[in-house]
Formats: C-alpha cells, structure tokens, sequence
C-alpha cells in the first residue's frame, strides 16, 4: 500500500477531523480504495460461497457492500474477514457432513471396479441401511394388517434365503433382526415327511438348539461325539431366525459329514417351535432330550425386551414336549439378560422345571456339555464371566 507517511500523526478513523478537499488526499484515497478492492477481489470467492448461506445472505451483502465502498479502515477490514472466514467454516463443515451422508447412502462401487469402496463410505452406508432398516421394522411391527398383506406374505422368508458364493466374507451376516416383525411371522417350510428322509434314524434321542447361529457349536458337538463317545447316538437340530445364516449353516453339514444325523431349519422358535416338535415327533422322530439356548440376542433397549427368544409360551411349549428328567441348558455373558430368562422359567414354570443351582444369585462355573460356542470362547477368552444353569423337567404335566 501507499506510503502513509506524511499522515503518521493522524488519529483513528472515527475519531480523525474531516480532511481539507486536496488533490494530494483524493490521490491518497484513490489509492486506499484501489489497495482495499483488490484485497476484498483476493476473497470474493470465498466471501460468495459464504453468502449462499439462505440464514445470513441479506447480512452478508450488506456487509460486502460496506467493504466494497472502502468506508472502513483496514484493521477492521481484516477482523471482519476473519470472522466471516471462521463462520462459513463451521457452515461449511456442517454442510459437508450432509453432502457426504447423502453420498453414503447412495454410493455404489461400479461393476468393473477391482478395488473396494473407500472404508469410511462404507461404514457410512452399511450404518444408515441398518438404521433405516431397523426403522421399517419398527413401523411393520406398529403397523396394522392391511388388506393384500397377504399377497407379500405368501414366500416364507427363509425359502428366499441366499448364499454369498464367490465371497471372501461368506460368513459375515447381519448380526439383529426383529423377530416381531411381519415377514418372520410365517410358519417355516418343511420337506414332505420330514424328519423322514432327513435323519437316517428319526427314532434317536434329539439335541435342540434354539437359535444355533451358523452352527459352529453344533457342528463341532456332533463331530467330537462320533470320534469320541461313539457309543452315543443322537439326532441333531438347529433353530435360526436369520434366513441367510440358517442357509449359511445348512450347507456346512455335507462339509463336516454329517448329513443324516444333523439338521438346520430356518424359522422364527416363537411362532413355530410347538410346530415344529409336533411334526417331529408325529412322524416317527424320537424323544427330545436336550434343549441348549446359548448368547441370545439380548436386546438391550426397554422398548425390545419383548423381542428376546425366551418367551412364557416358550418356556410351556419345552415343557409340554420334554420328557420328566430331560434338560434346558441356557447361558449368557449378560447377566441382565441371563437373570431374565432364568426368571422366566422359574415364574412360568416353576412346577415344571427345576433350576439345577437354587440360589439365584449363582451360576454353573463350568460348561456341563463341554464344547464351547464361538461366542463362549471369545468371552472366554477376555477373561469376562459367563453366567450358565440348567433346568431339570419335573414330572408335573402341562395344564391345558
């Protein structure tokens, strides 16, 4: 800028006395007005941007129109400036986490890509499809029946199940649903006959696990007692709820060899377990002789307690197919949710079951069967406790 020399004496601008008209001071003021537009021109397009903001536009203008004009001296040109810098930066860093949500929900890798999408997108993407997934089921549950609900509910949604072949993450599913949510109150379907032509022997006792996950545990049980106990023969069958994992499950039983002695069937325990045994044991299956109910989805939330597998219907329907001295096994690493079930079979059964350990406030130190479900072992293996007891049926028969 311009040498000031011959003005170092003169005091700030609001308080300095009117200047005499000379042709040096217009000089001077032509010059101060040139220097301030150019620097105002170095920060129009940020100063522009900013004003898109519909909340401070009209402020704005008018404070571009006082800088323009050159009425303001250049310390408080700069302050303001700042200020509107640090402004349109906290809009700016709001708007930009809209932009990218947004993009995140649409985002899509193309088909020729060989490179996977960035993480962060990703993440973004899968949260938002969970929640607005989590949210239609909310609103499926609250909502009444509808005259051509019955038109969308015609495909159980197990038999629409699929597998992820030709994936290197075959195992990874999603981890929660609503079991009270329309879709997963049908009756699963069944092969003619069955548990003819499922089992080689339906007349063997029967291990149930409700909710069994990918099958690991089951899997594993079956395979150490036929090199191990070969003595005892069994049946065994796994209950899930998740349609791609109960499919995902199914097709490692070939794998293992041990088609013709275990089982998994896709289906919602609440709504079709009492089926289920019905038709087993009409057919020709034997008796049922242990029923396990490892880690079930706790459901933390108040308001989806309602959701959580061990129900009072359940509780009656075990003790209506199970035979006096037959045994539930159930075990969780949460104790809120482990004391609720274990309250749930004393309150509801409590001339029906027998609870193995008496006081409530303590639990199996050990594992009674001896092979530990994947969740088990990484709860184990944190050194976390694990809160286990076993229900004995007693010989009181089930009221109608």
């Amino acid at each position: 800028r311009p040498s000031r020399s011959h003005h170092q004496s003169s005091p700030p601008f609001d308080q300095s006395p009117a200047r005499p008209t000379t042709t040096a001071t217009v000089a001077w003021a032509d010059e101060e007005a040139h220097t301030h537009r150019l620097l105002l021109f170095r920060q129009l397009p940020l100063c522009c941007c900013f004003c898109c903001c519909p909340t401070k536009k009209r402020i704005h203008i008018d404070l571009l129109a006082g800088m323009s004009s050159c009425n303001i001296s250049a310390p408080l040109f700069r302050v303001l400036l700042v200020a509107m810098v640090c402004s349109f930066s906290m809009v700016a860093a709001s708007r930009m986490t809209r932009c990218v949500a947004f993009a995140g929900r649409h985002f899509h890798q193309p088909a020729f890509s060989t490179s996977p999408p960035h993480t962060f997108t990703t993440r973004l993407s899968m949260s938002t499809a969970a929640t607005e997934e989590s949210q239609q089921e909310q609103r499926e549950e609250s909502r009444p029946p509808q005259p051509n609900d019955r038109e969308e509910t015609l495909v159980s949604p197990w038999a629409q199940a699929t597998t992820r072949e030709g994936r290197n993450n075959k195992s990874r599913f999603r981890q929660h649903v609503n079991p009270l949510a329309r879709r997963f109150q049908m009756e699963t379907e069944l092969p003619m006959e069955w548990p003819q032509g499922t089992f080689d022997d339906p007349s063997l006792p029967l291990h149930l696990d409700i909710g069994c996950g990918k099958g690991g545990f089951l899997l594993e049980l079956a395979t150490t007692r036929r090199q191990e106990q070969a003595d005892v023969q069994m049946n065994y069958l796994g209950l899930e709820i998740r349609p791609n994992v109960a499919r995902h499950a199914k097709g490692r039983v070939a794998r293992y060899n041990l088609t013709g002695s275990l089982d998994f069937i896709g289906c919602n325990a609440n709504v079709d377990l009492r089926r289920l045994l019905s038709l087993y044991q009409e057919n020709g299956g034997g008796s049922i002789d242990f029923v396990s109910i490892q880690f079930p989805d706790p459901h933390f939330k108040a308001s989806h307690v309602k959701r959580r597998v061990v129900t009072p219907e359940l509780v009656v329907a075990l003790a209506d197919f199970l035979a006096e001295g037959k045994e539930v096994f159930i075990q969780s690493d949460v104790q809120e949710l482990f004391d609720d079930m274990r309250e749930k079979f004393r309150e509801y059964g409590a001339e029906l079951f027998e609870d193995t350990v008496e006081d409530f406030g303590k639990f199996l130190p050990e594992n009674p069967i001896g092979v530990p479900t994947e969740r088990e072992i990484s709860v184990l293996d944190q050194d976390l406790p694990v809160y286990r007891t076993i229900f004995r049926r007693t010989g009181k028969a089930v009221e109608e």
